[in-house]
């Protein structure tokens, strides 16, 4: 049997230390009234789960938890966690971007202390750390029947985390009907997996993702599943801000950024499974760079904060996603660097816009929208050979690399939007809100530094010590062939083009921003499927009805006649 100390120092460790946190911090709250003490103790939990994930790296023995599943009427399977490779990796990823946002959800650090919405006690606290418990559990699954039963635990956190947010007043009970609607809409993904262990037969629950075999129809239930759990457009609306509502910093790190890297990872491991034969596929890769021009547009014609931010974040997840279809590589290690540049450039523009709203500082936002461009010394610059064979390989191709440019300079653009826009005056925000988000900054930026200079070392740390892709000379970050640079600086120069031209003739659109930023959000098509499916649900009600139940007496009386 197993003791405490075992299970601790295996891949359930991080996650259970989250827990007890979550436990100690909500039943604390009772006599601890200080929030920044609130906030210390979490993080010291986040801090004590980091520690343990660093024990994994290195142990001499395989990380590996593995615990039998045996349902009454099926065959079993077991339930496993690794801890090494590409599940370390997005591990530590998540606990990074979980630190910062409990981080800069002190007391309303992230917000000035006259802005509406609420504050967070400790039963908030404690859902932020169970929630990236489960995100843990879930990225450290090794087979199907692990990731499902971790996914909907994570998908549970989320909607009990909605529903904890203190403050609701009457009027906004439907509105918060509506968004846990369409959060719940993320459990499609589950369903999905469940689907697809139908084709796998009884062995499909236990097939290891790094080295399994699984059908073809499972594959592509995967990679829908995966594009749901990345919240990737078009199956972004679970991620979509409540109407009216300014998302703070912690709930885009928590709800959205978190997430995505599930999702991203989900990916990899589908990729290494034989994802790739789909998504290289021509119409396949047209449809991943429409989405993503989708997105863009919606970020770019945004009127509002919270839209602009969640459509650039869910356009930055796309092209993650298409530069691991385009990669040399394949599995985790085709989506390293791509999700790398997400977690960290997206994580550092989301608190550099915040930083550059306060106080007019525009380093950071530059810094990481220039990092989710692909610039050179950053990981993003490590994706640009995959993107450059849309180039290379000719023939259709050429007219979906022309078709990402154009994406991808409205995402630069959207991404950029601070250097043309005028900063409004915002309420002063306390000098302790101030030092949280530098060192958020910092907390952030120095780990993209260090990729961005040592990707070899941190491909080793990842076990992938081959994922520099082979075109890139020495350093790999900086020396790339005339194609490579074509492919970053086209987009890259065409976006800053827009962003500094965009206050000039904005104004002459009038109202039509505002209905393409509609129209391309997607809302009305929830909306309308919503509906579609209630009418559906009515008629067949009543056609049972009819049948059944109380018409049962009625049909009798008819044959008896």
């Amino acid at each position: 049997m197993i003791t405490l100390v075992e299970l601790i120092r295996s891949p359930l460790g991080p996650a259970l230390v989250l827990l007890l946190g979550a436990a100690i911090v909500f039943v604390s709250g009772r006599w601890v009234y200080r929030s920044f003490r609130m906030t210390g103790v979490a993080l010291l939990f986040v801090a004590l789960a980091a520690w343990l994930l660093l024990g994994l790296r290195t142990r001499t023995d395989y990380p590996i938890y593995s615990h039998p599943w045996q349902p009454l009427l099926q065959g079993g399977a077991n339930l496993v966690w690794i801890g090494d490779g590409w599940n370390w990796y997005i591990s530590g990823l998540i606990l990074l971007l979980g630190g910062v946002g409990i981080l800069l959800d002190w007391n309303g650090s992230n917000r000035a202390s006259t802005s509406s919405g609420y504050r967070r006690s400790s039963s908030s606290m404690a859902s932020h750390l169970g929630f990236l418990a489960t995100a843990l559990l879930f990225a450290g699954s090794d087979n199907l029947l692990t990731a499902i039963l971790t996914w909907v635990m994570m998908d549970l956190m989320m909607l009990l985390r909605s529903a904890m947010r203190p403050d609701s007043t009457p009027q906004s009970v439907a509105v918060t009907v509506r968004d846990n609607r369409a959060k719940g809409l993320s459990l499609l993904g589950a369903l999905f997996l469940m689907v697809g262990l139908l084709p796998a037969g009884p062995s499909g629950p236990g097939q290891p993702l790094d080295s399994g075999v699984l059908p073809f129809e499972t594959i592509v239930l995967m990679l829908l599943a995966a594009a749901i759990r990345a919240g990737a457009y078009p199956f972004h609306l679970w991620l979509l801000p409540t109407e009216n509502e300014r998302v703070d910093l912690a709930e885009r790190m928590l709800d959205q950024m978190v997430p995505v890297l599930c999702g991203l990872w989900l990916l990899g491991w589908t990729v290494n499974l034989g994802g790739e034969l789909v998504l290289v596929r021509p119409e396949v890769l047209a449809l991943i760079i429409l989405a993503m021009l989708g997105s863009a547009i919606a970020a770019w014609t945004a009127p509002d904060q919270s839209n602009h931010t969640t459509f650039v974040l869910i356009t930055s997840a796309g092209l993650a996603g298409l530069a691991g279809a385009v990669s040399f590589d394949q599995g985790p290690r085709a989506l390293i660097w791509p999700t790398t540049a997400f977690a960290l450039g997206g994580g550092l523009w989301l608190v550099g816009e915040r930083v550059w709203q306060e106080w007019g500082w525009q380093i950071p936002v530059s810094v990481g929208a220039l990092a989710l461009a692909g610039v050179p010394f950053t990981p993003g610059f490590l994706t640009q050979p995959g993107l450059a064979r849309l180039i290379t390989t000719g023939s259709i191709f050429t007219l979906l690399f022309a078709v990402y440019v154009i994406a991808q300079t409205i995402q630069i653009g959207a991404l950029l939007r601070s250097w043309g826009a005028e900063r409004r005056d915002p309420p002063v925000l306390q000098p302790m809100a101030v030092a949280r988000l530098l060192i958020a900054c910092i907390a952030l930026g120095l780990p993209l530094a260090f990729v961005g200079f040592l990707p070899q070392t941190v491909a080793t740390l990842a076990s992938m010590p081959d994922a520099i892709p082979p075109t890139l000379g020495n350093p790999p970050t900086v020396v790339a062939p005339g194609v490579v640079w074509i492919t970053l600086g086209l987009p890259l120069l065409l976006g800053m083009g827009i962003a500094l031209m965009r206050p000039r003739f904005w104004g002459l659109f009038g109202p039509w921003p505002g209905r393409v930023s509609h129209l391309s959000r997607l809302e009305w098509l929830f909306q309308i499927s919503w509906w579609s499916i209630n009418r559906v649900s009515d008629a067949w009600g009543n056609a049972v009805g009819v049948i059944e139940g109380a018409g049962y007496m009625g049909w009798l009386a008819v044959f008896a006649l």
